[in-house]
């Protein structure tokens, strides 16, 4: 990996270029991979979305607004911590912008140490959330690779539901849901249920994956 890869990345989008520049001079020192945007657009079009960065973004873009464009980042799973700035701040914008995932929500003109300690953390909740997402993605990717049949036990597995259950609902035997638990175990890495329960709710599968009601019988 090379150096320039190992530097934090930060976006500056903001309309007005005098902002950014000021915002450029204050983070540039601390060793920051900094890019500037005039608008949403230009960004889409450059930035790395899919890796961890933090976006100090204009509230009030034209065309496609900073609101907008952070629900295109989070439509898309992007790691990107965005923090909002803004000269035209009320409540209601910045509890929204928050409940939206926003790691925070700055009026203009923004105090130094201010941006400073809010960029910093931003990078640190965007890494975080970057090594989920890679984890996520690897159970899911594990997920597709298995087979129907390994699927539908899965589902009722999760469930917590008997052996005698399913192998009734699924019309197999008790021995062969037993085999088809082993190599999904053995597939997903999972040495217990419970474990296997954990890797399946940090990804989000299936929906909300409720722990077994009594899973004794299948650890």
């Amino acid at each position: 990996m090379s150096v320039e890869a190992e530097r934090p990345q930060v976006y500056l989008v903001d309309a007005d270029e005098a902002t950014r520049g000021s915002y450029r001079r204050l983070l540039q020192p601390l060793g920051y991979h900094i890019d500037d945007f005039p608008d949403a657009e230009t960004f889409l079009n450059a930035a790395h979305v899919e890796a961890a960065g933090c976006v100090v973004l204009d509230y009030h873009l034209p065309h496609i607004s900073g609101p907008q464009l952070h629900e295109r980042l989070r439509a898309a799973g992007s790691p990107l911590a965005v923090v909002f700035v803004s000269e035209r701040g009320d409540v209601p914008s910045a509890v929204a912008a928050m409940q939206q995932g926003a790691c925070d929500f700055l009026l203009k003109p923004v105090r130094e140490q201010q941006l400073l300690d809010v960029v910093n953390r931003a990078l640190r909740k965007s890494a975080a959330d970057a090594v989920q997402g890679r984890a996520r993605r690897a159970v899911l990717n594990q997920l597709a690779r298995r087979t129907t049949r390994e699927q539908e036990v899965l589902l009722q597995l999760v469930e917590g539901v008997h052996y005698d259950r399913v192998s009734s609902a699924l019309g197999i035997t008790k021995r062969t849901v037993e085999a088809h638990r082993r190599r999904i175990m053995e597939k997903m890495g999972a040495r217990t249920l419970p474990q296997l329960l954990q890797q399946l709710a940090r990804a989000g599968w299936p929906g909300r994956v409720p722990l077994a009601r009594d899973s004794s019988h299948l650890s």
